[in-house]
């Protein structure tokens, strides 16, 4: 019965997907709300997963021409998260940048470490794209300096000491942190597979911090992503499908927690988890954070 009912939330959560796509070919998970405003996020999420499912992109001259629009003539992105997603999204759908990104992220890289601002979770993040999207696009060639040393003094500035990172250590900030750890080739520390343990919870599957009483999908996704990176068995996965379960509305797609909007960011955590749970070896390409040493078993 358990199988049956969740290939009726896969189901739903495909349809859910499909009805995202803007007549640009993109994605947006606000759409049915009449707005048309492809997000580069939305739209790496929506391909993500139909990749996932063996499905066929529908529109997908559109779409790899609509990722083209979000560069300017010279290469450049508007943001840094447009670069990561777009890029990103073109990459699952074997197509690539019109012109060569490299130089844009190189520039944001450099501006991002003269700021020399205090290290907070929205940093962490920016750099975690950074060295991503440099992996994604250069594989074969070492990390410029200034990259390299930007990424490490803020896993320097994040980190806790007795395990995990943050301010205050959780599970997305840690998750994060592993993640650039890894594309850096750093090894991880013992005392954050304790840390990633103490978060485990017999009723909500993966807390959000140690010493916390809730969870989010994002969060279980960063934990079962590290698991699965460090082979560690889930030591309750019926707690983490049943919250997964739990985050899905009438619509078909998945809110961050129960009761929350279904979003394209929510859905796309719910098939990484459940995709991570069952050890499925699209993940590691799906997901894009490990290198080319790191192999899922």
């Amino acid at each position: 019965m358990d199988m049956d009912n969740d290939q009726k939330l896969w189901a739903r959560a495909q349809n859910y997907v499909l009805s995202r796509q803007s007549a640009d070919g993109g994605f947006c998970f606000y759409r049915v709300w009449g707005v048309e405003e492809s997000t580069a996020p939305d739209t790496y999420y929506a391909v993500a997963v139909l990749r996932f499912w063996g499905m066929a992109i529908p529109h997908r001259a559109e779409l790899v021409r609509w990722l083209h629009s979000l560069q300017d003539d010279q290469g450049r992105y508007s943001s840094l998260t447009n670069a990561s997603f777009g890029v990103r999204a073109l990459s699952l759908l074997a197509a690539a940048p019109l012109r060569d990104p490299r130089p844009h992220v190189l520039n944001w890289a450099a501006q991002a470490a003269g700021r020399k601002k205090a290290a907070n979770s929205e940093t962490l993040r920016d750099w975690q794209r950074c060295i991503q999207l440099q992996r994604l696009l250069a594989p074969d060639e070492p990390l410029p300096e200034i990259m390299r040393s930007g990424a490490e003094a803020i896993l320097h500035g994040m980190e806790a000491v007795a395990g995990g990172f943050g301010s205050h250590p959780n599970l997305i900030d840690s998750g994060i942190a592993w993640a650039l750890q890894r594309l850096l080739g750093q090894p991880h520390r013992p005392q954050d597979r304790i840390f990633l343990h103490d978060c485990e919870d017999a009723t909500l599957g993966l807390r959000l911090s140690p010493d916390g009483a809730s969870t989010r999908l994002e969060a279980i996704f960063w934990g079962i992503l590290q698991m699965v990176h460090l082979h560690i068995a889930p030591q309750y996965p019926e707690a983490v499908m049943a919250y997964v379960r739990a985050c899905q509305p009438v619509n078909g797609g998945f809110g961050r927690r129960a009761g929350a909007i279904a979003t394209l960011e929510g859905t796309f955590h719910a098939v990484m988890i459940a995709a991570g749970l069952s050890r499925n070896p699209l993940l590691q390409m799906l997901t894009g954070i490990s290198t080319s040493e790191d192999v899922l078993h």
